[in-house]
């Protein structure tokens, strides 16, 4: 190789990792939503391996973003992780990570990993006694009917005698955990469950117009 074609090739190959380098400082400088979106993804996928539904013990595994979310809602998700593993699972195109929180009356809480760098925590309907319902983010233990949309939550107490209070909730892509039963039992003569408040199946009023459909009405048309 003569020494013109050598220098050249040198110069070539300093031009590519000048080129490089300079390209990296740059994405760092000025994308780094880019470059964190990066990090969870690379985080999540060498987590799942591509599965969908999975359970994780080990706190040392688990996303960062997700364990400082758990954080800043007052949940320490390494407690007890053994025992309660942090459960993933997809449903309707959204990714859910469901953790369990130790406290005196400890509950799961539901995060929307959606957007992977900013898990987010998902809200409840929720039996507001001595009427109506309110939103919470701690709707207690949380279980997935298999291959369903259906999940069940029971909250309660140690203390006896004491209400038991079951929720059932279908998961809707857009709206997100609908309630559509709740139940009771634990007080004496009510040892079995017992609904308490069920949905009924919506009734619209009939409309000239065919084109205002439910979907329509649900949808904000």
């Amino acid at each position: 190789m003569s020494k013109l074609t050598t220098l050249l090739v040198r110069l070539l190959v300093s031009g590519s990792l000048l080129f490089t380098s300079l390209g990296l400082a740059f994405c760092e400088e000025m994308n780094p939503e880019l470059r964190e979106r990066g990090e969870a993804g690379l985080e999540w996928s060498n987590l799942a391996k591509g599965r969908a539904e999975f359970e994780v013990s080990d706190p040392s595994l688990l996303p960062s973003r997700l364990i400082l979310a758990a954080n800043q809602t007052g949940c320490r998700i390494e407690q007890g992780i053994e025992t309660s593993p942090v459960r993933f699972t997809k449903i309707g195109g959204k990714r859910l990570a469901i953790v369990f929180c130790h406290a005196i009356v400890g509950s799961h809480i539901v995060f929307d990993l959606s957007t992977l760098q900013r898990p987010r925590v998902v809200s409840f309907p929720f039996m507001n006694l001595p009427e109506g319902f309110g939103i919470t983010d701690r709707p207690g233990w949380m279980t997935r009917e298999k291959e369903t949309s259906t999940f069940l939550a029971v909250t309660g107490s140690d203390m006896k005698p004491s209400w038991d209070v079951r929720h059932t909730y279908k998961f809707d892509g857009t709206l997100g955990f609908v309630v559509t039963r709740v139940e009771v039992k634990g007080m004496p003569g009510h040892e079995e469950w017992t609904a308490v408040w069920e949905t009924p199946r919506w009734s619209l009023p009939g409309v000239s117009d065919d084109s205002w459909r439910f979907d329509a009405f649900r949808f904000g048309r």
